[in-house]
This record gives structure tokens, sequence and C-alpha cells, in this order.
């Protein structure tokens, strides 16, 4: 069964030049069955799942992800797209603004063969979460929802028959994570025994980053501001499967502290999406926190610079480490594309 799925992959390749090597390499594996066989296998059992917060995947199937997002990676720089999800429709709900997840899902699905409609908040009557994903299991192969409260994605979960994909929440960011890790693997070449460091506010990239992480051997380090941390309860449950993974996770009380010997410094904006009337109080409580020369000087000399962006400079990150050569930030923005393509043709592929 598994060399027939390659086989239909590979029949839907569009075909690149003749004189791409790389390129007719990567299709041929798909024929083949060889190589990259073990990651299709894994990854076609997540079919049908939703992915809310990233725990819905097992560490085997966040590693097969990430292989076949490298391969699917690898494709595209020749123009070479499986067209595995040709007649799905993709449906894109925002009730945030967006680029990064606009754009990636969208071109994601239309590379695969898709088909996206997107729809924003202010385009829509106002209906319980029930009632809409009710009305879009008719309609659409799946969902990505960019929203407000987590608490939308789970009612809206209770009534699909559709995977779901959380695009972002106040909670969760899992989509941003796996194209994180990508960068970092891409980076180390392994992303087992890497010490990430993550400074700033206690958000939904931190949760993200704590749960997530650690399962592929990653240790996380993170430093916030006294009451600005990350959810006790998340931050209970990221530990658990840190120590069931083998790695660890560790609160300290400065950034100095907390980037020392790191192999990535990871920082976000002071005020997401939601909180802007706290914007004057956190810019008093982060004072300190900003990722400059300083604080990247503290970490291992290889530390590479992330940020999921959108960036305030000045801010959270100096002008001189977002334009630094070890800054991997337009990286990360690129691998949301390859990460969710691969999640989506798991989720969705024959």
């Amino acid at each position: 069964m598994q060399q027939g799925i390659l086989n239909d992959l590979a029949n839907n390749v569009t075909a690149p030049s003749p004189k791409s090597q790389k390129a007719r390499r990567s299709v041929r594996l798909l024929k083949n069955g060889t190589a990259l066989a073990p990651a299709f296998q894994t990854l076609r059992q997540i079919k049908g799942r939703s992915f809310l917060t990233g725990e819905e995947l097992s560490k085997e199937e966040l590693m097969a992800l990430l292989e076949v997002a490298s391969e699917l990676k690898a494709d595209r720089a020749t123009n070479s797209f499986p067209k595995a999800l040709e007649g799905m429709h993709l449906a894109l709900l925002f009730e945030k603004a967006s680029l990064r997840t606009r754009f990636s899902f969208a071109i994601a699905m239309s590379e695969l063969g898709g088909m996206v409609i997107d729809s924003v908040s202010s385009s829509r009557k106002a209906e319980e979460p029930e009632d809409l994903i009710r009305v879009l299991n008719g309609y659409c192969h799946a969902v990505m929802l960019r929203t407000h409260e987590h608490s939308v994605l789970e009612r809206m979960l209770s009534k699909t028959t559709i995977p779901i994909v959380n695009g972002l929440s106040d909670t969760h960011h899992p989509c941003q994570i796996i194209a994180d890790l990508l960068t970092l693997k891409e980076n180390f070449k392994t992303l087992n025994g890497l010490t990430l460091s993550y400074i700033g506010d206690g958000n939904n990239i931190l949760h993200s980053l704590l749960l997530l992480a650690p399962v592929l051997g990653v240790d996380v380090n993170f430093c916030c501001p006294r009451g600005f941390g990350p959810s006790i309860s998340i931050l209970e449950k990221a530990n658990t499967r840190a120590v069931e993974n083998g790695a660890t996770i560790k609160p300290f009380s400065t950034p100095e502290q907390a980037v020392a010997g790191a192999h990535a410094i990871y920082t976000d904006v002071w005020t997401s999406m939601g909180f802007e009337d706290e914007t004057a109080e956190r810019e008093e409580a982060f004072r300190g926190y900003q990722v400059n020369k300083t604080l990247h000087d503290k970490a291992d000399p290889s530390a590479v610079i992330m940020h999921c962006l959108p960036m305030v400079r000045g801010k959270e990150i100096d002008d001189e480490m977002a334009d630094h050569p070890q800054s991997v930030l337009f990286q990360q923005s690129e691998n949301r594309l390859h990460a969710q393509k691969a999640l989506l043709l798991g989720l969705l592929g024959n």
C-alpha cells in the first residue's frame, strides 16, 4: 500500500527541467519508495487529525513532518510539486491580521494542487464556532483558523468532521514552532542536544516551544519578566513531556543566565495582538530583555538569532541582531511554507 501511495505522489509531480538532477532525484525517491519511504509512511498516519497544539503528533510523526518538509523544500527549489491534494479545498479563517500565515498556507495548498478560500472576520456574520464548523464540514476538506481565544478552536473541534489547523491562538502557535524546528535542523543538522533560550513574554510562542521542542531533544531555557511568565499548567505538562524525551526545561531570573552557552536565542514582541492596552506597562517591565550584541556574546559562538515576526526593531531586538549573519528570522518565515505544506500533505493526502 505504501508503494502505491508513493507512486501516486510521484505520478502527480509537475515535471522539472531535464537539466535538474536534484528534481529528478526527488521524484525518483518518491517512485522507488527509498530513503524517504519511512517518513512518508509515518506522515500518512496523521491523516484526518486536527492540529491545535502539536501534541496531537507523536515524536516519530513530528520528525517525519520535518523530513518531508525538507524534501518538499528541495522540490520547490526546482519547481517540482507533488499535486497530491488536487480537487481539495482549504478554508482559511482570520480573526486576526495576517501576512505569513495567510501567504504560506495559501501557497502551500496551491502548490499541492488544492484550492483555498479565505475569509476575514469583518466579511462574515457572527455565529457560534460550533455552527460555523458544521457549515464548513459540508464545503471543505480542512479548515485553518487564526483566532484569539483557544477555546474557539476547541469548540469547533467538538463538531468537526474535517481536520482543523491552528494558525495561531492566544495560547498556542504550533505551526510556527514546526517551522522553527525545521530551521534549527537545517542549521545544526540535528536537534537532539541543542539548547534554545527564549527571552521575553510568556506567550503562545513560548507555550508551543515548551510543548514541542523538548519532544525532539531540544533543551529550552526561558526568562520572562515577573508577572509575564508562561501558563503554569502548560509548563507542568511540558516538563512531563521533556522528561519523557530526555530533555530539560529551565527558567532563569536574568536573560544573561538564560542564554549562557545556548545554540539559539529566540525572542518575540513584548506586546502581542490583543494586548495593546498593556503596551506601556509591558515596555517598562521588559527593560533589559532586548536581544542585542551584549546578550548574544553570552551564548555559544554559533548561536542563531530567532524571531517569529513581525518584530519591533529597537524594542525586543536591535537592528544589529535582526540583520546579523547568524540571524535566521527570514529562514524561519520561509519555512512556514514548507512545514505547513508537509502538514497539509499528512492531514489530507491520499
